[in-house]
Protein backbone atom coordinates (compact mmCIF):
# COMPACT_ATOMS: atom_id res chain seq x y z
CA UNK A 1 0.00 0.00 0.00
CA UNK A 2 1.05 3.63 -0.53
CA UNK A 3 2.53 5.30 2.46
CA UNK A 4 1.46 9.12 3.54
CA UNK A 5 4.47 10.58 2.88
CA UNK A 6 4.76 9.91 -0.67
CA UNK A 7 1.31 10.45 -1.29
CA UNK A 8 1.35 14.44 -2.63
CA UNK A 9 4.85 13.28 -4.68
CA UNK A 10 3.58 9.89 -5.94
CA UNK A 11 -0.04 10.75 -7.32
CA UNK A 12 -1.83 7.55 -7.97
CA UNK A 13 -5.15 9.78 -9.39
CA UNK A 14 -5.27 12.68 -12.63
CA UNK A 15 -7.78 15.19 -12.25
CA UNK A 16 -8.24 17.11 -15.69
CA UNK A 17 -10.23 20.05 -16.17
CA UNK A 18 -10.83 22.50 -19.60
CA UNK A 19 -11.30 25.55 -17.79
CA UNK A 20 -10.41 27.80 -15.24
CA UNK A 21 -13.93 28.19 -13.39
CA UNK A 22 -13.77 24.30 -13.20
CA UNK A 23 -10.03 24.19 -12.32
CA UNK A 24 -10.47 26.82 -9.64
CA UNK A 25 -13.26 24.24 -8.43
CA UNK A 26 -11.43 21.44 -8.17
CA UNK A 27 -9.00 22.97 -6.66
CA UNK A 28 -10.69 24.18 -3.61
CA UNK A 29 -11.84 20.54 -2.87
CA UNK A 30 -8.14 19.07 -2.84
CA UNK A 31 -6.59 18.59 1.07
CA UNK A 32 -2.82 19.83 0.99
CA UNK A 33 -2.51 21.25 -2.32
CA UNK A 34 0.17 23.04 -3.89
CA UNK A 35 1.22 23.98 -7.16
CA UNK A 36 4.31 22.44 -8.89
CA UNK A 37 5.95 22.04 -12.48
CA UNK A 38 7.68 19.05 -14.55
CA UNK A 39 10.59 19.20 -16.58
CA UNK A 40 9.80 19.40 -20.16
CA UNK A 41 5.79 19.91 -19.70
CA UNK A 42 4.13 23.36 -20.36
CA UNK A 43 1.63 22.50 -18.13
CA UNK A 44 1.34 23.74 -14.70
CA UNK A 45 0.26 20.95 -11.41
CA UNK A 46 -1.23 21.48 -8.42
CA UNK A 47 -0.53 18.09 -5.88
CA UNK A 48 -2.61 17.23 -3.13
CA UNK A 49 -4.63 14.70 -1.52
CA UNK A 50 -8.42 13.85 -1.83
CA UNK A 51 -10.15 11.25 0.86
CA UNK A 52 -10.12 7.04 0.73
CA UNK A 53 -11.90 4.79 2.10
CA UNK A 54 -8.57 4.14 4.30
CA UNK A 55 -8.74 7.10 6.45
CA UNK A 56 -5.01 6.83 7.18
CA UNK A 57 -4.16 6.84 3.50
CA UNK A 58 -5.26 9.61 1.05
CA UNK A 59 -5.78 9.12 -2.54
CA UNK A 60 -2.76 11.48 -4.04
CA UNK A 61 -4.45 13.97 -6.71
CA UNK A 62 -2.26 15.64 -9.81
CA UNK A 63 -4.73 18.54 -10.98
CA UNK A 64 -4.19 20.52 -14.24
CA UNK A 65 -5.68 23.01 -16.55
CA UNK A 66 -5.92 21.91 -20.26
CA UNK A 67 -4.53 25.20 -22.44
CA UNK A 68 -8.09 24.12 -24.79
CA UNK A 69 -10.96 22.86 -25.24
CA UNK A 70 -11.89 19.81 -27.79
CA UNK A 71 -11.07 15.97 -27.86
CA UNK A 72 -7.14 16.49 -29.30
CA UNK A 73 -6.44 18.79 -26.65
CA UNK A 74 -7.76 16.75 -23.68
CA UNK A 75 -5.71 13.57 -25.82
CA UNK A 76 -2.74 15.98 -25.06
CA UNK A 77 -3.14 16.67 -21.64
CA UNK A 78 -3.67 13.26 -20.28
CA UNK A 79 -0.53 11.65 -22.53
CA UNK A 80 1.33 14.39 -20.09
CA UNK A 81 0.07 13.85 -17.35
CA UNK A 82 0.58 10.42 -17.33
CA UNK A 83 3.80 10.81 -18.84
CA UNK A 84 5.21 13.21 -16.03
CA UNK A 85 3.50 11.70 -12.95
CA UNK A 86 3.91 7.62 -13.83
CA UNK A 87 2.19 6.80 -11.24
CA UNK A 88 -0.97 7.71 -11.67
CA UNK A 89 -3.04 4.63 -12.01
CA UNK A 90 -7.07 6.40 -12.98
CA UNK A 91 -7.68 9.93 -14.97
CA UNK A 92 -11.04 11.51 -14.53
CA UNK A 93 -12.29 14.35 -16.13
CA UNK A 94 -14.13 16.55 -14.09
CA UNK A 95 -16.04 19.47 -15.33
CA UNK A 96 -19.36 21.11 -17.16
CA UNK A 97 -21.57 20.21 -19.71
CA UNK A 98 -24.54 20.35 -21.77
CA UNK A 99 -27.37 18.44 -20.45
CA UNK A 100 -30.34 16.78 -22.59
CA UNK A 101 -34.07 17.66 -20.96
CA UNK A 102 -36.31 15.09 -21.11
CA UNK A 103 -39.81 16.88 -19.80
CA UNK A 104 -41.72 14.38 -21.27
CA UNK A 105 -39.94 11.42 -19.33
CA UNK A 106 -39.71 12.98 -16.13
CA UNK A 107 -37.23 10.43 -14.54
CA UNK A 108 -34.66 11.03 -17.12
CA UNK A 109 -35.04 15.21 -17.23
CA UNK A 110 -31.78 16.88 -16.66
CA UNK A 111 -31.87 20.21 -15.15
CA UNK A 112 -29.38 22.68 -15.00
CA UNK A 113 -26.92 22.26 -11.46
CA UNK A 114 -27.10 18.58 -12.08
CA UNK A 115 -24.61 15.75 -12.38
CA UNK A 116 -23.92 13.17 -14.87
CA UNK A 117 -21.63 10.54 -14.26
CA UNK A 118 -20.48 8.86 -17.71
CA UNK A 119 -21.36 4.83 -17.87
CA UNK A 120 -19.74 4.95 -21.21
CA UNK A 121 -18.45 7.60 -23.87
CA UNK A 122 -19.94 8.10 -27.10
CA UNK A 123 -17.71 9.51 -29.69
CA UNK A 124 -20.39 10.41 -32.04
CA UNK A 125 -18.59 12.21 -34.60
CA UNK A 126 -15.96 9.12 -34.80
CA UNK A 127 -18.72 6.74 -37.19
CA UNK A 128 -19.28 4.99 -40.44
CA UNK A 129 -21.86 6.17 -42.73
CA UNK A 130 -23.59 2.90 -43.71
CA UNK A 131 -26.80 2.03 -46.19
CA UNK A 132 -29.92 3.57 -43.60
CA UNK A 133 -27.88 5.13 -41.11
CA UNK A 134 -24.98 5.30 -38.91
CA UNK A 135 -22.89 3.09 -36.57
CA UNK A 136 -20.00 3.76 -34.29
CA UNK A 137 -16.19 3.04 -36.53
CA UNK A 138 -15.13 1.92 -32.69
CA UNK A 139 -16.79 1.83 -29.36
CA UNK A 140 -14.79 3.34 -26.64
CA UNK A 141 -12.97 1.45 -23.87
CA UNK A 142 -14.94 1.17 -20.82
CA UNK A 143 -15.13 3.97 -17.95
CA UNK A 144 -13.06 2.44 -14.95
CA UNK A 145 -14.65 -0.79 -13.07
CA UNK A 146 -13.46 -0.05 -9.88
CA UNK A 147 -15.07 3.96 -9.77
CA UNK A 148 -17.80 2.55 -11.81
CA UNK A 149 -18.53 0.61 -8.38
CA UNK A 150 -17.74 3.09 -6.30
CA UNK A 151 -20.47 5.31 -7.80
CA UNK A 152 -23.27 1.88 -7.56
CA UNK A 153 -22.21 2.68 -3.33
CA UNK A 154 -23.05 6.06 -3.63
CA UNK A 155 -26.45 5.18 -5.38
CA UNK A 156 -26.82 2.75 -2.46
CA UNK A 157 -26.52 5.62 0.05
CA UNK A 158 -28.54 7.83 -1.95
CA UNK A 159 -31.49 5.73 -1.33
CA UNK A 160 -30.81 5.39 2.47
CA UNK A 161 -30.69 9.41 2.38
CA UNK A 162 -27.15 10.30 2.19
CA UNK A 163 -25.52 12.51 0.08
CA UNK A 164 -21.94 12.64 0.34
CA UNK A 165 -20.90 15.28 -1.77
CA UNK A 166 -23.72 18.10 -0.67
CA UNK A 167 -21.61 18.81 2.16
CA UNK A 168 -18.86 20.05 -0.21
CA UNK A 169 -21.65 22.42 -1.85
CA UNK A 170 -21.87 24.52 1.55
CA UNK A 171 -19.54 27.68 0.72
CA UNK A 172 -19.12 28.29 4.31
CA UNK A 173 -16.68 25.54 3.94
CA UNK A 174 -14.86 26.90 1.05
CA UNK A 175 -15.13 30.77 1.21
CA UNK A 176 -12.37 31.18 -1.86
CA UNK A 177 -15.61 29.63 -4.04
CA UNK A 178 -17.87 32.70 -3.17
CA UNK A 179 -19.14 32.80 -6.03
CA UNK A 180 -19.91 29.48 -7.00
CA UNK A 181 -22.80 29.43 -5.55
CA UNK A 182 -26.34 28.08 -6.76
CA UNK A 183 -28.42 30.56 -9.00
CA UNK A 184 -31.80 31.76 -8.85
CA UNK A 185 -34.26 28.93 -9.90
CA UNK A 186 -36.46 31.02 -12.30
CA UNK A 187 -32.85 31.20 -14.04
CA UNK A 188 -33.56 26.96 -14.84
CA UNK A 189 -35.00 28.18 -18.23
CA UNK A 190 -36.07 25.52 -20.64
CA UNK A 191 -36.78 26.27 -24.10
CA UNK A 192 -37.86 24.00 -26.84
CA UNK A 193 -36.92 23.65 -31.13
CA UNK A 194 -38.68 26.78 -31.76
CA UNK A 195 -37.63 28.47 -28.51
CA UNK A 196 -40.98 28.49 -26.83
CA UNK A 197 -40.68 28.50 -22.46
CA UNK A 198 -41.20 24.88 -21.40
CA UNK A 199 -42.33 23.27 -17.95
CA UNK A 200 -40.04 21.35 -15.95
CA UNK A 201 -41.62 18.29 -14.76
CA UNK A 202 -42.59 18.50 -11.30
CA UNK A 203 -39.94 17.42 -8.75
CA UNK A 204 -41.83 15.08 -7.14
CA UNK A 205 -42.10 13.21 -10.57
CA UNK A 206 -38.44 14.09 -11.95
CA UNK A 207 -36.60 13.13 -8.64
CA UNK A 208 -34.64 16.77 -7.66
CA UNK A 209 -34.85 18.30 -4.29
CA UNK A 210 -34.90 21.72 -4.39
CA UNK A 211 -31.68 23.51 -4.36
CA UNK A 212 -29.87 20.50 -4.78
CA UNK A 213 -28.30 18.24 -7.80
CA UNK A 214 -30.02 15.22 -9.26
CA UNK A 215 -26.92 12.71 -10.38
CA UNK A 216 -27.90 10.82 -13.15
CA UNK A 217 -25.73 8.20 -14.48
CA UNK A 218 -25.55 7.08 -18.51
CA UNK A 219 -23.74 7.95 -21.99
CA UNK A 220 -22.17 10.96 -22.65
CA UNK A 221 -21.65 12.02 -26.16
CA UNK A 222 -18.49 13.60 -27.10
CA UNK A 223 -17.10 15.67 -29.88
CA UNK A 224 -15.37 18.83 -30.75
CA UNK A 225 -18.65 20.28 -31.66
CA UNK A 226 -19.96 23.03 -28.89
CA UNK A 227 -23.39 22.87 -29.53
CA UNK A 228 -26.16 25.63 -29.42
CA UNK A 229 -28.87 23.83 -31.16
CA UNK A 230 -31.52 22.46 -29.27
CA UNK A 231 -32.62 20.41 -32.47
CA UNK A 232 -29.30 18.99 -32.92
CA UNK A 233 -28.94 17.96 -29.47
CA UNK A 234 -32.53 16.48 -29.61
CA UNK A 235 -31.23 13.98 -32.91
CA UNK A 236 -28.02 12.87 -31.16
CA UNK A 237 -29.67 12.45 -28.01
CA UNK A 238 -32.47 10.19 -29.65
CA UNK A 239 -29.64 8.23 -31.62
CA UNK A 240 -26.94 7.40 -29.19
CA UNK A 241 -29.23 7.77 -25.81
CA UNK A 242 -26.99 10.55 -24.51
CA UNK A 243 -28.25 12.49 -21.66
CA UNK A 244 -25.14 14.89 -22.17
CA UNK A 245 -22.81 16.60 -24.14
CA UNK A 246 -19.82 17.87 -23.72
CA UNK A 247 -16.16 18.22 -25.22
CA UNK A 248 -12.78 16.18 -24.07
CA UNK A 249 -14.32 13.19 -22.66
CA UNK A 250 -13.39 11.30 -26.37
CA UNK A 251 -9.77 12.43 -25.61
CA UNK A 252 -9.28 11.59 -22.05
CA UNK A 253 -10.93 8.38 -22.90
CA UNK A 254 -8.76 7.21 -25.40
CA UNK A 255 -5.52 9.01 -24.38
CA UNK A 256 -5.80 6.76 -21.05
CA UNK A 257 -6.77 3.47 -22.74
CA UNK A 258 -3.34 4.03 -25.11
CA UNK A 259 -1.10 4.63 -22.04
CA UNK A 260 -3.00 1.48 -19.81
CA UNK A 261 -4.48 3.91 -17.50
CA UNK A 262 -8.33 3.63 -16.20
CA UNK A 263 -10.42 6.63 -16.70
CA UNK A 264 -13.77 8.06 -15.69
CA UNK A 265 -15.94 11.41 -16.66
CA UNK A 266 -18.11 13.40 -14.37
CA UNK A 267 -19.67 16.49 -15.30
CA UNK A 268 -22.18 18.90 -14.05
CA UNK A 269 -24.74 20.19 -16.42
CA UNK A 270 -24.08 24.29 -17.12
CA UNK A 271 -26.75 25.07 -20.15
CA UNK A 272 -28.66 22.81 -22.47
CA UNK A 273 -26.84 23.03 -25.37
CA UNK A 274 -29.07 25.46 -27.17
CA UNK A 275 -29.31 28.92 -28.29
CA UNK A 276 -29.57 30.03 -24.61
CA UNK A 277 -26.63 28.84 -23.73
CA UNK A 278 -24.79 31.19 -21.22
CA UNK A 279 -21.84 31.21 -18.75
CA UNK A 280 -24.46 31.95 -15.57
CA UNK A 281 -24.33 28.05 -14.21
CA UNK A 282 -21.20 27.28 -15.03
CA UNK A 283 -19.20 28.25 -11.89
CA UNK A 284 -22.10 25.68 -9.97
CA UNK A 285 -22.22 23.30 -12.66
CA UNK A 286 -18.33 23.19 -11.86
CA UNK A 287 -17.87 22.90 -8.03
CA UNK A 288 -21.06 19.86 -8.39
CA UNK A 289 -18.86 17.90 -10.45
CA UNK A 290 -16.12 18.77 -8.11
CA UNK A 291 -17.94 18.14 -4.97
CA UNK A 292 -19.23 14.50 -6.53
CA UNK A 293 -15.47 13.24 -7.38
CA UNK A 294 -14.44 13.70 -3.71
CA UNK A 295 -17.54 11.64 -2.54
CA UNK A 296 -16.33 8.88 -5.52
CA UNK A 297 -13.06 8.71 -4.48
CA UNK A 298 -13.88 8.41 -0.68
CA UNK A 299 -15.24 5.28 -1.63
CA UNK A 300 -12.36 3.95 -3.24
CA UNK A 301 -9.60 2.43 -1.86
CA UNK A 302 -5.82 3.63 -1.94
CA UNK A 303 -4.31 2.95 -5.08
CA UNK A 304 -0.53 1.31 -5.46
CA UNK A 305 0.89 1.90 -8.81
CA UNK A 306 2.94 -0.77 -8.33
CA UNK A 307 0.95 -3.54 -8.18
CA UNK A 308 -2.44 -2.43 -10.48
CA UNK A 309 -0.75 -1.30 -14.51
CA UNK A 310 -2.55 -3.25 -16.72
CA UNK A 311 -1.18 -3.81 -20.42
CA UNK A 312 -2.95 -2.13 -22.93
CA UNK A 313 -3.90 -5.49 -24.70
CA UNK A 314 -5.78 -6.58 -21.16
CA UNK A 315 -8.02 -3.50 -21.39
CA UNK A 316 -9.51 -4.07 -24.40
CA UNK A 317 -13.79 -3.80 -23.95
Amino acid sequence: MPDKLGTCHRPTVGLVTAIPEEFVAMRALLNDSAETYVADDPAVYVLGTLPSREEELPHGAALTLLGATATNAAANGCANLVRSFPSIVIVIMVGIAAGVPCPHRPQRHVRLGDVVVATRIVDFDHIRAVEGGIEERRPMSLPSPRLAQCADILRADELSGSQAWEQWLSLSRTPELARYGRPPERTDVLLDVQGWQLHHPRRNYSGHRKGMPKIHYGPIGSSDRSLRDAAMRDQLATTHGLIALEMEGAGIGSSSFLNGREWFVVRGISDYGDSQRSGLWRRYAALVAAAYVRALLSKCLPLDPQHERRPVSDSVQ
